[in-house]
């Protein structure tokens, strides 16, 4: 039932979102404005969700994850309804910097650590399914929304945005539905130096207190195995922290290169996303099928999701997520590369390219889970979430500004390889290890027929 109702939330949430793609031209039409400037609702949607991660990632170790994914769902609606009546392009900055930026990033925060916390062990295939709803979503609402905004107008389209948006109360309450989860957080001692009782609540296995108090409203689980890495590290000289504080996470070497391959999934994802289909109409292809190749893009997305997603529980992070780089690599190449005269090539570089985004986004998540997982995970998740908007902020302001003086998107192409190659180092360097592989591949082999 979580993975269910993770799945339908983030159908509906980024669904109408990961339409701008589509609205951008319109919003550039309607109030003449250049490229760059049509690009800038996006970007201060993309500042504001970096800014707020961190606050919202540690609200999620506090309030209980129903509470949040609700005010998030409801901000989203309201942020369509800003957008449909913006009589300038300062009021689409407002429409998306603050409600669907917020909205948003809550609904994301929210479906990834609730679903991380509930499935420890396995996180790579419960991430891969809840992560392809958005897929799922976008695929669906590219095509209708490109026939919906000639006909209705944009306005029109963003109103029906809105009221989609409501969809997704219900299958919130679905998915943090069942008994309450809990985080174990460490007991300080009340009651003098015997340290009789504890302050903040009933006492959990293994003599820590329950976050969240008496009131029986219990977040999430603790960690599992293996998500003790980060703080396994050497503490610093005269550091004076304890090994599972959250400042002394953020003080690791991994923590670090992990936020900088995070950047490099932000600029890679935004940037072949928001920058192809333009791409592909002045490369002599037609836009209703520039809108279908997006659409696949997105359907594969959601398939690489799920299979690299459980490959890499099965294989290992970094194996799993090497492999999918390099069909990034491919697939990106021949998305930028095909035109008018060579649509064979578009379909396949965006279903290749597809699918390994798709199971890059699955495989991240896990991997930070794999490393960060436990009672700080929230805090720690929301400020890693900062380096996606980043990494889009990056590549959508120099691609914009580029554009302007060059004419085409083919730097967007050079930075997403440049930040491909980023990312690949910071999982080799830093990613979560899996022991035995080898036992296990000669397992799988013995079981082959013949």
């Amino acid at each position: 039932m979580p993975i269910l109702g993770a799945f339908v939330v983030g159908a509906v949430a980024y669904a109408p979102l990961y339409c701008y793609p589509l609205l951008a031209p319109q919003f550039e039409a309607t109030f003449r404005a250049s490229r760059e400037l049509g690009q800038m609702p996006w970007t201060i949607f993309l500042l504001v969700s970096a800014l707020s991660s961190p606050l919202l990632g540690r609200a999620y170790d506090i309030v209980a994850d129903r509470i949040l994914l609700t005010v998030g769902t409801v901000l989203v609606a309201i942020g369509w309804a800003v957008a449909s009546a913006a009589s300038d392009v300062a009021f689409l900055m407002v429409a998306y910097g603050v409600f669907l930026a917020l909205g948003l990033q809550l609904v994301f925060v929210g479906v990834t650590t609730a679903i991380v916390r509930r499935y420890i062990g396995m996180a790579g295939l419960a991430l891969g399914v809840a992560y392809a709803g958005p897929g799922i979503g976008v695929a669906l609402a590219l095509p209708v929304a490109a026939g919906m905004i000639p006909e209705l107008g944009w306005r029109s389209v963003a109103l029906v945005f809105a009221a989609l948006s409501l969809l997704a109360v219900p299958f919130v309450w679905l998915m943090t539905s069942g008994p309450a989860v809990v985080v174990a957080a460490k007991a300080k001692p009340v009651g003098g130096p015997g340290g009789h009782g504890t302050r903040g609540g009933q006492v959990a296995p293994g003599g820590h207190a329950t976050r969240g108090g008496e009131t029986g409203t219990g977040l999430h689980e603790t960690s599992g195995p293996g998500a003790i890495a980060a703080s396994q590290e050497p503490l610093p000289p005269g550091s004076g922290v304890h090994a599972d504080a959250l400042r002394r996470t953020l003080r690791t070497r991994r923590f670090l290169i992990l936020l900088i391959g995070a950047v490099g999934i932000g600029c890679i994802d935004e940037g072949i996303f928001q920058t192809s289909p333009r791409h592909a109409v002045q490369q002599g292809i037609d836009p209703g099928f520039a809108a279908t190749l997006l659409a696949i893009q997105c359907y594969a997305y959601v398939v690489g999701q799920v299979v690299g997603g459980g490959l890499s529980d099965r294989f290992g992070r970094r194996y799993i997520g090497l492999l999918c780089a390099g069909m990034i690599a491919v697939g990106a190449t021949a998305v930028f590369a095909s035109g008018g005269s060579t649509l064979g090539l578009a379909l396949a570089g965006n279903a290749v390219y597809g699918f390994g985004i798709g199971a890059t986004i699955a495989i991240r998540s896990a991997a930070f889970s794999d490393v960060f997982g436990g009672h700080n995970f929230g805090a720690v998740f929301g400020i890693i979430a900062v380096a996606y908007p980043a990494g889009g902020i990056i590549v959508m302001n120099s691609g914009g500004i580029l554009y302007d003086w060059l004419g085409t998107y083919w730097p967007v192409y050079g930075v997403a390889m440049v930040s491909l190659l980023a990312w690949s180092m910071a999982l080799v360097v830093a990613g979560p290890r899996r022991h035995g592989l080898r036992k296990r591949l000669r397992s799988a082999r013995a079981r082959l027929p013949g």
